[in-house]
């Protein structure tokens, strides 16, 4: 029996660290440890604890989120309300697998996680691998190989570009008129904010919970 991926969660909101923690806890082959909401905590976690997988914040009270990333030899992903792609580029620069911009529904979070896993079995530590095993792992992770073809998702892409076209949207407005799922047009749209075809903007609503706008960027 394969041992449990162990993961430990860095946010400094202690309700969506929990939030995450039980997302992962609810995974099949993924344990959780107790969420830290600190730099220095989390140093001591990864000391103490040798988590497999961090899933770090990029603002923390006490240091910089990806500085942290970038000094452990932990895989990790990155989540942040920030969206701008000297951000984004940053994070992956410090060696971050993922990053998914908040806030997210939890099945892109399960999603990711289920890639890592996948991406483990295939660059076990204890496999020699050759180019077509590493292209696959690649994209194993990235959900780029057993999942939506490619062609599928540059169509999908297509549509939410043509539906941006009248104006800035939110990824639930999109899904409605697109009649996707809202986590397959969140998916989607994290992609083209990557690539930087769209601007991303944080909107608080009447709830006071803010979402993300979409437009088109020009």
């Amino acid at each position: 029996m394969t041992d449990a991926i162990r993961v430990l969660v860095v946010d400094d909101d202690f309700r969506v660290g929990g939030l995450h923690r039980d997302i992962v806890d609810a995974r099949p082959g993924y344990t959780a440890l107790e969420p830290v909401r600190g730099v220095r905590a989390a140093r001591a976690a990864v000391r103490d604890l040798q988590p497999d997988l961090v899933i770090c914040d990029v603002y923390l009270p006490d240091g910089d989120g990806i500085a942290f990333v970038a000094e452990i030899d932990v895989d990790a992903f990155m989540i942040s309300a920030a969206s701008d792609g000297a951000t984004v580029r940053r994070a992956l620069r410090a060696g971050a697998l993922d990053y998914l911009i908040k806030p997210f529904e939890s099945a892109q979070l399960i999603e990711r996680l289920e890639a890592y896993r996948r991406f483990r079995n295939l660059a076990a530590e204890d496999r020699q691998l050759d180019q077509d095993s590493i292209d696959r792992a690649q994209r194993v992770l990235h959900g780029r190989d057993g999942g939506v073809p490619s062609v599928s998702r540059s169509t999908t892409e297509k549509l939410i570009i043509e539906l941006l076209q009248d104006g800035e949207s939110s990824s639930s407005v999109i899904a409605g008129r697109a009649g996707l799922s809202r986590a397959t047009v969140q998916r989607h749209l994290a992609v083209l904010a990557t690539r930087g075809d769209v601007e991303v903007t944080l909107r608080y609503g009447s709830t006071g919970r803010p979402e993300h706008q979409y437009s088109v960027r020009h």
